[in-house]
């Protein structure tokens, strides 16, 4: 469920209420950069972390965000506690600016509009997912290269990813496993893989991919539980013989694969590792060690 208020630079108005201009360039051009944030028991997990990736994100695109670091975790606080958000979603999003159509007015523009909007959502909404795990579509949309634009600038345009998630829509599938140009594992459509071989995690290694902080979380407390992980390149071949696979994003946190190309993985079922580490997870989230406080009390 959305929620009823919408912060826009610097103000809040009723979401069904809010607007930017149509020449604003994250319309226009997809020109913008976001984040995906998420609300558990009155905190923003790893707020920081996602805030500094937003800033290095329109560095990379050549344009500086409006307001400082610590405005903007104002912001995004202010908004969830204007919204009563204990659980849910948070997007704050930057365009680079407002102007005349065409990229050669790029130097012309006004400054960039920043928007944040919440939705109430629990992870109870998705207990189906993790009790039966989703079936996943290798795409024929590959993973953009580093040599065009960088993986780990998270940026409003989601063209390919859009499309890697039509396609197995399409084909039958709840999710989409993206390839890079060589034909190795890069991640989902929204999310990063991860497979479990003979009990050590294994993912793709930074390059062609979202540096994803759900995903460095996993990593870190398989280090606190005692479980070996090894970041290396994966094909599909070690997708569908894998023990286990599972993809892991901010909100969707763990879901398990049990499928992949339309070959069972490991028994078909979903396995220990990943009920193992999502637990981990949750735990985590709702002590909110990590988290930034909504809330006062």
């Amino acid at each position: 469920m959305i929620g009823d208020w919408v912060y826009i630079n610097g103000e809040f108005c009723p979401h069904n209420e809010a607007k930017v201009s149509v020449f604003d360039r994250s319309f226009v051009y997809g020109d913008g950069v976001f984040e995906g944030l998420q609300a558990v028991n009155g905190g923003v997990f790893k707020l920081k972390e996602h805030i500094d990736r937003l800033y290095r994100s329109a560095h990379y695109l050549g344009f500086e965000i409006p307001i400082g670091k610590t405005a903007m975790i104002d912001a995004v606080l202010e908004t969830a506690r204007r919204n009563g958000l204990r659980d849910g979603y948070l997007r704050p999003i930057v365009s680079r600016g407002v102007g005349a159509i065409g990229v050669r007015h790029t130097e012309k523009l006004g400054p960039g509009n920043i928007v944040i909007v919440a939705q109430h959502e629990k992870v109870e909404d998705r207990s189906h997912l993790f009790a039966k795990g989703e079936r996943a579509h290798v795409s024929s949309h590959r993973r953009i290269p580093p040599d065009c634009l960088d993986a780990r600038a998270k940026t409003c345009n989601y063209i390919n990813n859009i499309m890697a998630f039509l396609e197995a829509r399409h084909a039958g599938c709840d999710t989409a496993i993206m390839l890079d140009m060589q034909g190795y594992v890069a991640e989902g459509y929204g999310s990063n893989v991860f497979s479990v071989r003979d009990g050590t995690v294994e993912t793709p290694p930074t390059g062609n991919i979202l540096e994803g902080i759900t995903r460095a979380t996993v990593i870190e407390l398989c280090g606190e539980m005692g479980i070996p992980t090894r970041e290396r390149p994966m094909t599909v071949y070690d997708l569908v013989t894998a023990d286990e696979v599972f993809e892991s994003a901010s909100m969707a946190e763990l879901v398990p694969i049990v499928d992949v190309g339309g070959r069972s993985v490991g028994s078909g079922e979903v396995g220990p590792m990943v009920g193992r580490l999502h637990a981990a997870l949750r735990e985590r989230m709702s002590s909110l060690r990590d988290s930034a406080p909504i809330f006062n009390n």
